[in-house]
């Protein structure tokens, strides 16, 4: 019998298929998106009337269409792009493409001189946002282990907040001080700088991705490279101890995985769907986002009406709103991995509650115990700082949630999504009730206070928050649960 030749690792494979690197590359690409998310914001007036030649009583309206097709698109576009996915045996090229769409959206949008031009660069960076969002949380999933995925979730969303505070501080400054194009080659540099870190990572799955298919437990690199790759026919071929003498064919090791993915593909939605804790993970998930949209919408307004400030404070505020996550989403997501979802998010929803309240308070024409203008402003400041501080809490709860839940139906049913799991679509959902709330949001929160004052409509975000941390103790998961034998299990066998 001759011996087979080994295959040869590729060019730094160590380094290169390491848990740091690939955390690396997927902390740039979704730092990417949401500093691009935000990068237009301060500098779409300009495009509109230097650019397009909008008429400036017209801004406003176009301005709000052009952020919220973005929103739109994404929810559309997430629950196809998720089932695609995972479809895919490797992460690489879906990752790929969905970084190359965001690039070739931002040159469109970058170059457009019509506005239909700006209308398809915003929907392509939407898809291409999309892609990346679900592909690289998946590709976390593929690589970190269960017990580090708060603090890994955490970590990266420390990162995420980084994105969404320096890019519209970024392109402000850079359009007045160094001129369009310069402004927008930073996006550029950007994304090509992820779509290479891309081509150069090679991922890994883990067990745990990998238990669609039953015998495939060991762990599985993306050598999918030309040249770099150890065929699937290669890891059948290879004898251990327990190999049977008489093997299977690869065609009769793929049949049941077939029949498995074809059946995950019709159900997963319904499976999913049909456990309680998730719907409310994912209602949690979709408040908060709506909570930092109406901060948007209505917190501007207010504090120029009330407090009479310009710009700069009002940014400032901004700042105290979003920076706290740089130091605390680290640290709230290894509370996660310490007790659960549970206990953190019922306890941000109800202290979201008292200072909403409080925010809403600070309008003098309906609490004149709150003191002069200018206790009432440093009330309202510290009240924000504490939000910003206090809304770590519930970030990640629903893409960690809908993470345990694919995982403990992947426990109990290996193979259930098919062969390549079924985080991608568990993802798509996370990313759409996330991107409902930044839509609902604005127009809740507007609506209320144009038909009842600032003051009632933190009053009823607050008691929204009440609601949310009575559904969170109640069927979110605690730690201490036992996987597979919770309240909320769900029967698949229908599915076969």
């Amino acid at each position: 019998m001759s011996d087979a030749p080994v295959p040869q690792k590729p060019w730094g494979y160590t380094w290169r298929s390491s848990t740091g690197f690939i955390l690396s590359c997927i902390i740039i690409a979704l730092f990417a998106e949401n500093f691009l998310y935000g990068f237009v914001v301060p500098i779409l007036p300009y495009i509109l009337e230097d650019r397009n030649h909008v008429e400036p009583s017209d801004t406003q309206r176009l301005t709000y269409q052009v952020l919220t097709i973005y929103g739109a698109v994404a929810v559309v576009s997430g629950l196809l792009i998720g089932h695609w996915a995972d479809r895919i045996n490797s992460r690489r090229a879906p990752l790929i493409l969905g970084l190359g769409v965001a690039l070739v959206g931002t040159i469109v949008l970058a170059t457009s001189t019509k506005l239909p031009g700006l209308f398809i660069g915003r929907t392509l960076q939407a898809i291409g946002g999309t892609t990346a969002w679900i592909v690289g949380y998946a590709t976390l999933r593929d690589t970190i282990e269960a017990k580090d995925m708060g603090k890994t979730f955490g970590l990266v969303n420390s990162f995420v907040s980084a994105g969404a505070l320096s890019g519209p501080a970024v392109a402000g400054s850079l359009l007045e001080l160094a001129g369009y194009w310069v402004t927008w080659s930073v996006v550029l540099v950007l994304l090509l700088l992820d779509i290479v870190m891309r081509f150069i990572m090679i991922e890994k799955r883990s067990k745990k991705a990998n238990t669609g298919s039953g015998e495939r437990g060991a762990l599985h690199d993306d050598t999918q490279d030309p040249g770099n790759a150890r065929s699937e026919s290669e890891q059948i071929d290879s004898p251990t101890e327990n190999t049977a003498l008489l093997a299977a064919s690869p065609e009769q090791l793929r049949r049941p995985i077939k029949k498995l993915q074809n059946v995950s593909a019709a159900s997963f939605y319904r499976i999913i769907l049909g456990q309680p804790r998730v719907v409310v993970a994912l209602l949690s998930y979709m408040t908060h986002s709506s909570l930092v949209a109406s901060y948007n919408t209505t917190l501007p307004t207010h504090v120029r009406q009330t407090f009479e400030w310009g710009s700069l404070s009002t940014g400032l505020l901004f700042v105290g709103l979003q920076a706290p996550a740089i130091v605390f989403s680290p640290i709230c997501g290894w509370l996660r991995d310490r007790v659960g979802t549970r206990v953190p998010t019922a306890v941000g929803f109800l202290l979201l509650a008292p200072l909403l309240w409080l925010l809403g308070i600070t309008d003098q024409a309906h609490h004149h115990w709150v003191g002069s203008t200018d206790q009432a402003s440093r009330l309202y400041v510290v009240s924000i700082i504490t939000i910003g501080c206090v809304q770590n809490l519930l970030t990640s709860v629903g893409t960690i949630e809908i993470t345990c839940a694919v995982d403990d139906l992947e426990s109990k049913h290996p193979g259930i999504f098919g062969p390549n799991g079924g985080y991608s679509r568990a993802y798509s959902l996370s990313n759409i009730s996330f991107t409902m709330g930044l839509l609902v949001g604005p127009l809740v929160s507007g609506t209320l206070t144009d038909a009842f004052g600032y003051y009632y409509m933190n009053s009823v975000l607050a008691f929204i928050c009440v609601v949310l941390s009575l559904l969170a103790i109640t069927f979110l998961r605690g730690k201490s649960t036992p996987r597979g034998s919770d309240h909320n299990d769900v029967d698949v066998t229908s599915t076969a």
